[in-house]
């Protein structure tokens, strides 16, 4: 029997339903739970099983969440994740111009920047590697001009 295949989102970010939110991944919290930030608020969502089947999702990958009917009582969970996106839906939306730029912008800030090198020797910016042995650069090279001297 073949494998699977994955079920692809019925909608895209410009067509979500009201209570489907385009979402980051923030870290697992456990129990299949994950942390993210739907309109400027952390909350908490969850995974069911009928998406844990079909994907795999990570800290840092995107998701669409539907949050559950606001309600008087303080719970923890605020929604759950119906399906996980993938590198290639990711790359159809930003060809398409539906991908948020928030996303980008955010995925941007979060790369580290590698330090600019002032006088173009890299290696100054660099730890005392401490595996090595320390030698005298400047003992060895006196050692040379004494023998030739004689």
């Amino acid at each position: 029997m073949p494998p699977r295949s994955r079920p692809k989102a019925d909608y895209t970010p410009s067509t979500l339903p009201a209570d489907h939110y385009l979402v980051r991944l923030g870290a697992p919290q456990g129990s299949n739970q994950f942390a993210t930030e739907i309109a400027g608020e952390p909350k908490l969502v969850d995974m069911p099983a009928r998406v844990r089947r079909t994907a795999f999702a990570a800290r840092g990958a995107f998701a669409i969440v539907q949050l559950y009917p606001a309600s008087d009582s303080d719970d923890r969970v605020a929604g759950e994740i119906v399906h996980v996106v993938t590198g290639t839906e990711v790359r159809e939306w930003r060809k398409a111009g539906e991908w948020p730029k928030a996303f980008d912008e955010a995925v941007a800030a979060e790369q580290p920047r590698p330090p600019k090198a002032e006088d173009g020797d890299s290696d100054t910016s660099l730890p005392e590697n401490t595996n090595r042995r320390k030698r005298d650069v400047h003992a060895e090279s006196s050692s040379e001009e004494e023998s030739d001297d004689e």
